[in-house]
């Protein structure tokens, strides 16, 4: 049972409440994590992807090393406390979809600060992987995955032996503020940190910020004499899990933004395996699931304190690349919180007028 006063209060146990939590407790924060068990996360259905040159231009953010630095110290010591292994390395074979994104390729190659994140490319009949690879590709160096259920259970049992978890749901007008802290629930904290991915949307007092939500659906299938050496990214990536699974994904959808697995998703997905993976290799359909990506227009996400409530604060908006960059900006906001460390400029809220 939680202790009814705290410092801080967190909302969501996704990856990014669950993460803050392990930073702020062990900084000597008293913490209470209130969920309602992950159903509004959409780390639940992420593939957890380690990945620091995104998108088709292969761009490579100058935070990046910080990321892949506080990301291996996070997982290897959540690793070591759980005696389990979260993080799995693997290289990342890219496809390349177009002449275009050869050039994107030769001109990173360049780049002295990328040189250890990339191979030189190779042509369509040198893919180290048997898949339709037209315009060949390149490897890339310091990806793989971590298996996101597996830490959030490891956490969820955590927090709840530390007496720091509150399962339960939350409606907004359950949250009372004043000039000292915050009450929700029963409980009495310092302050409040949002963590609650895309249902930020609706939040009152944070809903102004410029949140993109963005749904994906993926698959699980067991494919037939194939279990993939690398992560595969084309126009959709495959992870191969530890189970003999392969993991597919994602669609993107901006529109329809509810969490239910749809037939047009599941058909999407299949139609880019096949278009993938030559069709001699028999495939059956595991799993099939679909979530919401807490997204943000420039890519970057929302830290920091409500500019009226100032019990009220924000750490949100990660997007697809939450288990890359989070563990740094964890390690970021609790040294702001404790120590009034400035947050990284590109992530504070105060960028937006």
């Amino acid at each position: 049972m939680p202790h009814t006063q705290v410092d801080t209060l967190i909302l969501g146990q996704g990856l990014a409440g669950s993460l803050l939590a392990w930073q702020l407790i062990h900084a000597g924060q008293r913490v209470c994590v209130i969920d309602d068990a992950h159903r509004s996360s959409s780390t639940k259905v992420a593939a957890g992807l380690i990945n620091p040159l995104a998108g088709m231009r292969f761009n490579r953010r100058p935070q990046a090393e910080d990321w892949l630095r506080a990301g291996d110290h996070c997982y290897a010591t959540l690793a070591q406390r759980f005696n389990s292994r979260f993080f799995h390395p693997l290289p990342m074979l890219r496809l390349f979809r177009s002449a275009q994104q050869r050039r994107f390729h030769a001109r990173r190659l360049q780049d002295p600060a990328s040189a250890d994140l990339l191979s030189d490319a190779f042509g369509p009949a040198d893919c180290p992987e048997p898949v339709h690879a037209p315009a060949g590709g390149f490897v890339q160096n310091r990806t793989g995955y971590i298996d996101l259920p597996a830490l959030l259970a490891a956490l969820r049992q955590w927090l709840h032996e530390s007496g720091s978890l509150l399962e339960t749901g939350l409606s907004y007008d359950q949250i009372e503020t004043d000039a000292t802290g915050v009450n929700v629930a029963g409980l009495r904290a310092q302050r409040l940190v949002f963590c609650e991915g895309a249902r930020l949307r609706f939040n009152p007092w944070f809903r102004q910020l410029p949140l993109a939500p963005d749904k994906g659906e993926i698959l699980n299938l067991r494919v037939a004499g194939w279990q993939p050496r690398h992560i595969v990214n084309g126009a959709y990536w495959v992870v191969p899990l530890q189970n003999g699974e392969v993991r597919l994904g994602a669609t993107h959808e901006h529109r329809l933004l509810d969490s239910g697995a749809t037939e047009l998703g599941k058909r999407t997905l299949i139609a880019g395996l096949e278009a993938l993976l030559p069709s001699a290799y028999a495939r059956r359909v595991t799993g099939h699931q679909a979530g919401i990506r807490p997204a943000t227009r420039d890519r970057y996400p929302l830290l920091g304190r409500h500019s009226e409530q100032p019990a009220l604060w924000v750490f949100n908006g990660f997007g697809a690349h939450g288990s890359l960059v989070i563990p740094w900006y964890a390690e970021r906001f609790c040294a702001h919180l404790l120590h009034a460390d400035a947050l990284p400029a590109e992530a504070d809220i105060r960028r937006f007028p």
